[in-house]
């Protein structure tokens, strides 16, 4: 439910911004400056995570996204058309999220036993990427229909009733040992997880390539699916709604077949997956280039995304899966609050960045797309050879996963 809300307002708000705004310019900054909160935000939401209980904490965040709803929808009459209040919603928005997000991910390892990790994130993966099919289908669908103030409105019911079935939830709360004051907490917490970061180099050595991913690919298709559609084929807000709900479900899948996988689910053939991926997203700029019928382009775009989130699934729950095994609980909340600052980073300067270059390559925006995607291509090889190369050799990796599932 919160994250049914969570993508219908983080998908709508950039959305109308392009569609009062026609640009792709003010997309991207709408799509990529909230993500400052979220960067600011999620080291402290990682602290607060394993050091609070959970489901209290959990209510308290729905509770006031629904504050930072109704007052938004209150203003919404004024102000809905004017892109810094916009912005300014979506800052307060993710900063919540932020917190949510790391308090919900660092539970999944005290309910699920360490042997069935894999199969439990897949679940879990498998429900939320659900959750997220149906916000997109409602963001870009009834928009069309229903305009801006409706659609919020049940975003707020959804954060609403969230709230009320936290207070039912039962996590594993263990109290940690307090001293100092929050600046001498904060500043301990997240030494000891950065600490515990540079010790496992299969983490430490994934930061950077989920960085570019975030940075050069998946921006270039979150903020040039939609620009393409609308601007390139001419198609409504409608089709965009209809296209990333289905690249939700092509998540879907990649759930499934990661928790199928089980224990043969590891960091290199995660990176196998990506880089299909980015060979399937080749016929995307292709279209663009060749006079292409227009709801033939637009199936190979969908096609495109669906099969880059598909891959992406199954990459990050092998990724997740091992940090998960490795980190106590005492640090998990930390540790993935770490882990999420950089891919959110890469958003925050991957939209605008990309948003600026298909205005500015308004005429060509083949360019843009092939560009990513072979920058993209040469970070996934490159990787995927190093990881595999070192988890075969048994230099970094292979001793902390046998460790791990023995512990």
């Amino acid at each position: 439910m919160s994250l049914l809300g969570n993508m219908i307002v983080s998908t709508l708000l950039p959305l109308h911004i392009l569609n009062i705004s026609g640009s792709a310019s003010l997309y991207g900054l709408a799509m990529g400056l909230p993500a400052i909160s979220f960067i600011i935000m999620t080291p402290i939401g990682g602290i607060m995570a394993d050091r609070l209980k959970k489901n209290r904490l959990m209510f308290w965040l729905d509770v006031s996204i629904t504050a930072v709803m109704v007052v938004y929808m209150l203003i919404s009459g004024l102000f809905t058309e004017v892109v810094p209040i916009v912005i300014v919603k979506l800052l307060a928005f993710n900063a919540i999220q932020s917190i949510y997000m790391a308090t919900t991910a660092s539970s999944i390892s005290l309910l699920v036993p360490s042997e069935k990790l894999a199969a439990g994130n897949a679940v879990v993966m498998v429900v939320n990427t659900l959750s997220m099919t149906g916000g997109l289908a409602v963001a870009g669908v009834l928009y069309d229909r229903f305009g801006l103030f409706p659609i919020l409105l049940g975003c707020a019911v959804c954060f609403a009733t969230t709230s009320i079935v936290d207070l039912f939830l039962r996590i594993p709360y263990t109290k940690q040992e307090t001293s100092g004051s929050v600046p001498q907490i904060v500043k301990s917490d997240l030494t000891a997880s950065l600490q515990f970061i540079k010790k496992k180099p299969v983490i430490s050595r994934c930061l950077i390539p989920m960085f570019i991913l975030e940075l050069v690919f998946g921006s270039m298709l979150m903020i040039g699916m939609p620009v393409v559609i609308t601007v390139h084929l001419g198609l409504s807000m409608t089709h965009v709604g209809a296209a990333l709900a289905v690249m939700m479900f092509g998540g879907v899948l990649g759930a499934i077949v990661a928790g199928s996988l089980g224990t043969r689910l590891n960091i290199p053939n995660g990176f196998i997956f990506v880089i299909i991926s980015i060979l399937c997203s080749v016929p995307m700029g292709l279209i663009l280039i060749f006079d292409v019928p227009q709801m033939l382009a637009y199936v190979a775009i969908v096609a495109a995304g669906a099969i880059f989130v598909f891959a992406g699934k199954i990459f990050s729950l092998a990724i997740m899966t091992h940090i998960q095994v490795e980190t106590p609980p005492e640090l998990i909340g930390k540790v993935l609050a770490n882990l999420m600052i950089l891919p959110s980073i890469g958003q925050s300067i991957g939209y605008p960045l990309l948003g600026w270059l298909f205005q500015e390559f308004s005429a060509t925006p083949w360019y843009v797309i092939f560009g990513a995607i072979a920058v993209m291509m040469l970070v996934a090889v490159t990787a995927y050879r190093y990881f595999k190369k070192a988890l075969a050799l048994g230099t970094i990796g292979q001793s902390e996963i046998t460790e791990g599932n023995e512990r």
